[in-house]
């Protein structure tokens, strides 16, 4: 006896071990509502939790690897990121957390094709952010001293289309 799974508010009849055959279109057309919906949670051009490691005392642009978004096919993308820095100098670190907003307009000037706005929601690491005309986000960090010095990064994010 079939089960009924819903998917977006629509029933399945979903077979189960012993149901005689004649199931196969219930079983597809949850299969397709279930990839429809998976496919709408993650775009090509949103990024999975990276880990990066931040230099201590970077005074010139550096990219972020892997945080970087294709001008022809983003609009826009939220980053949501944590970073922690310690030293033997400063042993209690510097935790920040916040989210990025990047809008990227085609039609701009050069040097000023993408927006970022940096929200802080908690703590400051000493770390700045800029990101290219190209859509590669770069860094620049503060001196809180190199003996046993750790910088981490982690960061996902999420990209609406143009």
């Amino acid at each position: 006896m079939s089960i009924t799974l819903i998917v977006n508010n629509s029933p399945y009849l979903y077979p189960v071990t012993g149901d005689e055959p004649g199931w196969g279109e219930g079983a597809t057309g949850w299969a397709e509502e279930v990839t429809d919906v998976l496919n709408s949670l993650l775009t090509s051009d949103d990024i999975l939790q990276t880990t990066f490691s931040v230099n201590n005392l970077v005074t010139t642009d550096t990219n972020i690897v892997g945080l970087t978004f294709n001008t022809g096919t983003v609009r826009a993308a939220f980053v949501n990121y944590s970073i922690y820095r310690v030293s033997d100098i400063n042993p209690s670190g510097h935790a920040e957390a916040g989210i990025m907003t990047l809008v990227y307009d085609n039609s701009a000037a050069a040097l000023s094709k993408w927006s970022i706005s940096v929200g802080s929601i908690s703590g400051s690491a000493g770390v700045t952010f800029s990101i290219t005309d190209a859509g590669q986000v770069q860094y620049k960090s503060t001196d809180i001293g190199t003996t046993n010095y750790v910088g981490t990064m982690k960061f996902n994010a999420s990209s609406l289309q143009q």
